[in-house]
């Protein structure tokens, strides 16, 4: 029971970050990167804050623990979630969390170099996640946008490093809370520094409530990744996030009025493939 709590937390991450994407899609912010960067981060601190504190009880945690997840905290938010927003206005969200997807061989490559083993069940689950995520790509009607694209690269490889170098983090004498808390406010740091700090007030606009509640939404999915890296390693939890394009593919489609994405039939199919692969990465 204990090892399906854990499976369905690790998968609960895709599933909020889905919603995340298709929500700074539907937005239509015309805001600074880092400054909807800096009020996501903002918006969701509080309960980042609250969560990390509750369960992680300021228990001692090692200096080489905090310095990964600081290095984790830049990759995950300055690189990974700046590039993110800049790959989903640009291509949409179904198109940005499609190229998410390659953080599973990036994450698996950075797994099997720290002793970690992936089985061929794993293996071929990772591969039916990736193959559903490259049908809905070949399928959807995003235009092939250089910016977009190379945006959304650089925020797989930030993905996949924050989540590696926690996973470090946390087997050097760290706590997953802990590290939550460490990550967030170094990226709320850094990219207040680079949005000016007070600039960020005089940059919102219409949008900013929506890329508040996304921000909310991606403080639980952040959260409960790390809790997942407890027990889980990063060869599983990469994977099972990654329903996070299928996530994203059909809430843009049904909301399509608004995010002005119609991923078509293919997403559905892709749909049930990466769900297959889910199901195979748990077994």
């Amino acid at each position: 029971m204990t090892d399906i709590v854990f499976y369905a937390i690790g998968a609960s991450v895709g599933i909020l970050f889905g919603v995340h994407d298709v929500i700074i899609r539907g937005s239509k912010s015309g805001m600074d990167t880092h400054v909807m960067t800096t009020l996501s981060l903002v918006s969701g601190y509080p309960l980042v804050l609250c969560f990390s504190l509750a369960f992680w009880g300021f228990k001692p945690i090692s200096i080489q623990s905090i310095l990964l997840y600081m290095l984790a905290g830049f990759m995950n938010f300055s690189v990974g979630r700046s590039s993110l927003y800049i790959a989903i206005r640009s291509i949409g969200a179904s198109g940005a969390s499609i190229l998410l997807t390659l953080s599973i061989v990036i994450g698996a490559i950075l797994g099997l170099a720290v002793g970690e083993r992936i089985s061929l069940l794993q293996g071929l689950g990772s591969a039916m996640i990736f193959a559903s995520s490259l049908l809905i790509a070949w399928g959807g009607e995003f235009r092939k946008d250089p910016r977009g694209i190379v945006s959304g690269l650089i925020a797989s490889a930030g993905l996949a490093l924050a989540v590696f170098t926690s996973r470090l983090g946390n087997i050097y004498g760290g706590d997953p809370f802990a590290g939550v808390l460490i990550a967030y406010s170094v990226g709320l740091v850094t990219e207040a520094s680079l949005s000016r700090g007070f600039g960020v007030l005089a940059g919102l606009d219409k949008g900013s409530s929506m890329v508040i509640a996304a921000g909310l939404i991606s403080a639980l999915g952040q959260v409960a990744r790390y809790y997942a890296l407890v027990q889980l390693g990063t060869s599983v939890v990469v994977p099972l996030q990654n329903i996070r394009p299928v996530i994203a593919t059909s809430l843009t489609r049904i909301f399509s009025r608004r995010t002005m994405e119609d991923p078509g039939v293919r997403g559905y199919i892709a749909a049930v493939i990466a769900f297959i692969g889910v199901i195979l990465m748990t077994s």
